[in-house]
């Protein structure tokens, strides 16, 4: 009786992704998994990316796994970034159909938030509103969050929205995110390779990544559940998620249903669902979901509702989604069958590829070569690389201990596009991490003058100011209050080392922290980032937050006393 009750619908869903005046789509080809295999290797050469794990499903079945590069294991687990959103929202309507939540009721009524009380307008913030990115919240906010819009009223994507969302379903349920996870998601699903938290049996099965300076980066041991972000799992466990959405497994007809109804535009001619991407192509109604985790592992998924056709793939790179097209082609049978598709970079683009070959060269040559390397590529209109490419260029010299190369670059990128305040934000950037702080403050007052975002000019100033201060006057902390701070935060730990205090995240990259007083200090090794220290009286400080340039913040509360 199920079964029958699920055909129904998906036959429903399918007729919603094709318009009226179209035949229903032809039996389709069995996806071309000779060709991936084929060409997999090729693709990961050519983009530098080192691993990939995939799985393709085809009619509620995963019909076929693979792994390349340096992925040998089939248990391999990923950081599944923000495709943690759409199991969250499974989740979440799994409970909507047993009448344990109501989509449409305002979160503040079942759980004040106060991170968010200086903006009343967030008590009108609904489920239904987070899981479309309506909120108004902004992606990650700092220690106080404004809303950008009205609720329910634009379109703007939010983890912090599914945060909060996640304490509310917390807080009604009564149980953590990792145990709701397992009983309406992971279990019933036999996904037995995923968890929101790391777990001691992913030892020895986790994947590494290339981060965005090309240097080795670890899965994260989260030991905090976040329903936005820090889901860890396989790609064939993935693929038993999409089977589930494709087939509406767990959902009643009309959840999954809403499920996969666009509730408003994320961009021209595509949508966002419940915690999914939607859009109606030539070929019917297809959802899709990409992640990236802080520009070290990327992934992606998508599935056709009405070929009953998936897959999904992790990637140990920040460029992964640039593999989207190379990939789905030969599972749906052929190139740009969706506008989506077509958003994402391509690993073979001449610009991007001359770009790598510019690092490429800065790594292994040294400064000279990259700027031989950039010369060439600047000659030929083909690889002459866009503005946002010399962006990311010069913060990638930055970040491999480059900085005068990378202030070269920008100051020619200044004078190229004198009225651009993104690019002088930019020189400051490479200025203040340079350690030149009054020529940053000099910078970021012109981007201020050219009328950029004022709002990331100043702060970029307080923070610059801030540093110069105690270069200027370095700041003494006593011995006895950094003993107060050491210990472990959650997947943060802090050591001390005679007068000083060394950090180590959970993706285990360490930094020598420098005070800025006595309970906020630096990075020396992340200069866009910070800890402040909040202690309860005059015993071990209680949490720490990590502050960041560009405004945002979050919390670790201690685990640990060492």
């Amino acid at each position: 009786m199920h079964r029958t009750r699920v055909l129904a619908g998906c036959l429903a869903l399918a007729a919603c992704g094709r318009h009226a005046s179209q035949p229903p789509p032809a039996s389709a080809a069995p996806p071309d998994t000779v060709a991936l295999e084929r060409t997999i290797p090729d693709v990961l050469r050519a983009s530098g990316v080192p691993g990939l794990a995939m799985a393709v499903v085809d009619h509620g079945q995963v019909v076929w796994t693979g792994r390349f590069g340096n992925v040998k294991d089939p248990e391999t687990v990923f950081e599944a970034a923000s495709l943690s959103k759409p199991v969250f929202a499974y989740l979440v309507l799994r409970l909507v159909d047993r009448g344990q939540f109501d989509l449409d009721r305002p979160l503040a009524e079942l759980l004040e938030y106060p991170r968010a009380e200086g903006d009343p307008r967030y008590r009108r913030i609904t489920g239904r509103m987070v899981l479309s990115h309506g909120t108004g919240f902004p992606n990650w906010g700092g220690e106080r969050l404004t809303l950008a819009f009205d609720p329910g009223t634009a379109y703007g994507y939010s983890g912090e929205g599914f945060v909060y969302l996640q304490k509310v379903v917390e807080h009604v349920t009564g149980r953590p995110l990792e145990q709701l996870a397992r009983a309406e998601v992971f279990g019933p699903l036999g996904m037995n390779r995923s968890s929101y938290v790391w777990q001691d049996r992913f030892e020895g099965h986790a994947a590494e990544a290339m981060d965005w300076l090309w240097r080795t980066a670890p899965v994260s041991r989260y030991t905090d559940a976040s329903a936005a972000y820090t889901l860890l799992t396989t790609a064939p466990d993935y693929a038993r998620f999409v089977a589930a959405v494709l087939t509406g497994r767990g959902l009643t007809p009309a959840t999954w249903k809403a499920f996969l109804t666009p509730v408003r535009e994320s961009s021209p001619g595509l949508g966002v669902g419940l915690g999914i991407r939607v859009e109606d192509g030539p070929r019917g109604r297809l959802f899709y979901h990409s992640g990236n985790n802080g520009r070290r592992f990327t992934c992606y998924m998508t599935g056709n509702l009405a070929t009953g056709r998936g897959l999904v793939y992790f990637t140990g790179a920040p460029n992964g989604t640039s593999l989207v097209e190379a990939l789905a082609a030969p599972v749906f049978g052929g190139a740009h069958l969706s506008r989506h598709r077509e958003e994402y970079d391509r690993y073979d683009d001449p610009r991007l590829m001359a770009l790598r070959a510019v690092r490429r060269a800065a790594i292994e040559g040294g400064p000279d070569s990259a700027r031989a390397r950039l010369q060439s590529i600047r000659e030929n209109p083909a690889t002459r690389p866009s503005l946002d490419g010399v962006l990311e260029l010069g913060a990638f010299l930055v970040g491999r201990h480059l900085a005068p190369l990378s202030i070269e670059i920008l100051r020619q990128a200044v004078a190229e596009a004198p009225d651009s305040a993104r690019v002088q934000v930019a020189l400051g950037g490479a200025l203040e991490d340079a350690g030149r702080f009054p020529d940053a403050i000099t910078s970021y007052r012109r981007a201020l003058a050219l009328g950029g975002d004022t709002a990331d000019a100043r702060a970029r100033i307080r923070w610059a100011e801030e540093r110069l201060a105690a270069r200027t006057r370095p700041v003494a902390v006593p011995v006895a209050t950094l003993e107060r701070y050491v210990g472990s935060y959650q997947e943060r730990t802090i050591v001390r080392r005679g007068g000083a205090l060394d950090y180590t995240d959970g993706a285990g990259r360490a930094s020598r922290l420098t005070p800025l007083s006595p309970t906020l200090f630096e990075l020396d090794e992340e200069p866009a980032s910070r800890l402040r220290f909040v202690a309860e009286g005059p015993g071990p400080a209680a949490q720490v937050i990590g502050l960041y340039r560009d405004g945002s913040s979050d919390e670790s509360a201690r685990t640990a006393a060492r």
